[in-house]
């Protein structure tokens, strides 16, 4: 039809069948962080040092340490023993030594010890009993150059120097 050949195609005899390669995986764009979650009918002995977020459901009886992360204790979770961590929230109960960058007692939250903290937050019903010591606020370093003053002169140098060259 249409002006086609109508013959029927006739394959060579020494044809070579290449397969194509297996697609590689694809890398994720992004890494998954870490969680650590503590089911609320788990009791666990021991320290935890994680690099992501930790939720504790249950009992903790140990240190725990994630130092880039958060570490977030549920209504009904309990933890025995010290936190280390950048952002800390309190729904259940603490006791021991905290420190974070930012601690957070929510209403149903108690923290029986010692924190060091740079931002603290308790809502109406969260409780602290111990003691405290606010930490200052690390300051984000900037390349701002200093321009200082010629010495015998009010002007900084960058701007001497610009009047000379006009």
């Amino acid at each position: 039809m249409f002006g086609k050949n109508k013959s029927p195609t006739t394959e060579p005899q020494n044809s070579v069948m290449v397969t194509p390669a297996a697609p590689e995986k694809e890398t994720p764009r992004e890494e998954k962080q870490n969680n650590t979650v503590i089911s609320s009918d788990v009791r666990f002995e021991g320290n935890i040092i994680a690099s992501g977020q930790v939720y504790i459901y249950g009992e903790v009886h140990g240190n725990i340490e994630s130092n880039g992360g958060i570490i977030k204790i549920m209504r009904n979770g309990l933890v025995q023993g010290n936190i280390v961590c950048r952002e800390l929230i309190v729904d259940g109960t603490v006791n021991g030594e905290c420190k974070s960058e930012s601690i957070d007692i929510y209403e149903n939250g108690t923290l029986n010890g010692a924190m060091s903290y740079a931002s603290l937050a308790i809502k109406k019903g969260g409780v602290f009993i111990g003691k405290s010591l606010a930490q200052q606020m690390t300051e984000k370093k900037t390349n701002v150059i200093d321009l200082t003053p010629e010495p015998g002169t009010d002007e900084p140098v960058a701007i001497q120097k610009s009047r000379q060259k006009s």
